[in-house]
């Protein structure tokens, strides 16, 4: 079974340890309340040249639950005397030779994170690239897995702005299971042709439609929000968004069927009932888990 001393590409990633290392691993660590002291003494750098609220929260409650310390900077090109990621390189090992023990790092520039990892100073962490994030990929793969009991065979409705890399990562998590179905209802943007490509030749079966109504036959509704809600309120001007989560949608959907949405509110899909099936903030405190968990496997000796 592989070990992963990086953690940057979701493609690279394995079902056995994802089901037999990951999975159990989350399951086990649920229950830590912050007296955990098995990364004592462990420092983790969020080093984000984009601002986030989830991920790099949730990165560093992770280690301080685990009794580690997290330190950040929320946007790196304004912290450093430099304003792009072109000497990550050099970044990485001044992080390095501050005893710091593993980085996230979070870039949409080209080459970023594999030049990153290519020091092999310390673990490198993918927390959001132009086009994958794999921590949050083994978030919502688990979510998926805990409300619906298994992946494989199950059908999985994309609804919003497909070009992101949450859908990015989500698609590549997904190939690796037996018998999924995905249908895509973009608002904006198409899948990325390599992450199509990969998909087809996992096996992958993806299928898109343009009516709202397609979601009624899935198992599980993976919501992306639109870029911005200025971004949100443009479509919606041109008729492109027309998902409104009351009542009378939550009745069209299968008895079991769970939403998820990896991103806080922001004005883009219109939330009008309480419903369990609504499952944003059980995937939220999985992503907190699994990165507990991605974390443990790098560091605990």
């Amino acid at each position: 079974m592989p070990e992963y001393s990086h953690l940057t590409d979701t493609a690279r990633l394995e079902r056995e340890w994802i089901e037999k290392e990951v999975f159990p691993l989350c399951d086990g660590l649920r229950e830590i309340s912050g007296s955990s002291r098995e990364l004592a003494g462990r420092a983790l750098y969020c080093l984000f040249y984009e601002p986030s609220f989830l991920t790099r929260t949730s990165f560093e409650r992770a280690i301080g639950l685990l009794g580690g310390q997290a330190y950040h900077t929320e946007d790196a090109s304004q912290f450093f005397p430099v304003t792009t990621a072109n000497f990550i390189d050099n970044v990485i090992d001044l992080l390095a030779s501050l005893h710091v023990d593993v980085v996230v790092v979070r870039s949409s520039d080209a080459g970023v994170i594999e030049r990153a990892e290519a020091t092999d100073a310390m673990p490198v962490i993918n927390g959001g690239s132009l086009d994958d994030h794999p921590t949050q990929a083994l978030a919502d793969l688990y979510t998926i897995h805990r409300e619906l009991g298994k992946i494989d065979g199950k059908t999985i409705a994309v609804v919003g702005r497909l070009e992101h890399r949450n859908v990015s990562a989500l698609l590549k998590g997904l190939s690796l299971f037996d018998g999924v179905k995905v249908t895509l209802i973009p608002i904006s943007g198409n899948i990325d042709p390599r992450v199509a490509s990969l998909c087809e030749e996992r096996n992958l079966r993806l299928t898109t439609e343009k009516d709202i109504a397609a979601v009624e036959g899935a198992d599980a509704i993976y919501l992306n929000a639109p870029r911005t809600v200025a971004h949100a309120q443009l479509l919606q001007a041109r008729s492109q968004v027309n998902l409104h989560i009351d009542e009378e949608f939550m009745s069209r959907l299968k008895p079991n069927c769970v939403i998820l949405d990896p991103m806080q509110r922001s004005g883009d899909f219109s939330v009008e009932v309480k419903d369990d099936r609504l499952a944003f903030y059980r995937q939220s405190e999985n992503a907190l888990i699994t990165r507990m968990a991605i974390l443990h496997q790098m560091l605990a000796e």
